[in-house]
């Protein structure tokens, strides 16, 4: 069993996102729109657990079925859609995770909504301060369950998704 452990800060997120992301992009040259560091890695100055987020805008997710070898080669395991439709998901790590990988086809809204939550974070150091505080609790709360702990943060990141939104139409 995984026990949640958030972190410090690393500046060495960055490059560790950078050195992935390129491979991810040799890899699905044929097919890959862009790339994107997301999740709490990407926002500077506030504890996460230490895995790599990276979203992967593409043309096409019927081609990525035929990959699930390549992805292996480079220490992905394919997830499927993992829950969420219209997603494929990889891992990189086992037990001890160091990336995940979130795809999705161009034009899919979870891609604006995942580039937005961190645009708004890190213009934004007070709420990303209340995010790592509920962070903090939910860890210590639900220590052994990742489940409890990702819906914990459910209604914390709605909101800011909502207050994202608005304050990129406005």
């Amino acid at each position: 069993m995984r026990s949640l452990k958030l972190v410090e800060h690393n500046p060495k997120w960055i490059s560790d996102y950078e050195i992935e992301a390129g491979k991810l992009r040799q890899m699905l040259s044929g097919i890959v729109i862009s790339t994107y560091h997301i999740g709490s890695t990407a926002i500077a100055g506030i504890k996460a657990k230490p895995v790599i987020d990276i979203l992967v805008e593409v043309s096409c997710l019927d081609d990525l079925e035929t990959m699930h070898d390549q992805f292996r080669k480079i220490g992905y395991e394919p997830k499927g859609d993992y829950g969420i439709k219209g997603r494929r998901f990889y891992q990189k790590g086992g037990d001890e995770r160091t990336h995940h990988v979130h795809i999705y086809k161009t034009g899919n809204s979870e891609i604006k909504r995942h580039r937005l939550f961190v645009s708004f974070m890190k213009e934004h150091p007070d709420k990303a301060a209340e995010y790592e505080a509920l962070k903090m609790a939910l860890s210590i709360q639900y220590k052994d369950s990742s489940d409890s702990y990702s819906r914990g943060k459910s209604e914390f990141i709605k909101s800011v998704d909502d207050e994202a939104a608005k304050s990129k139409n406005s």
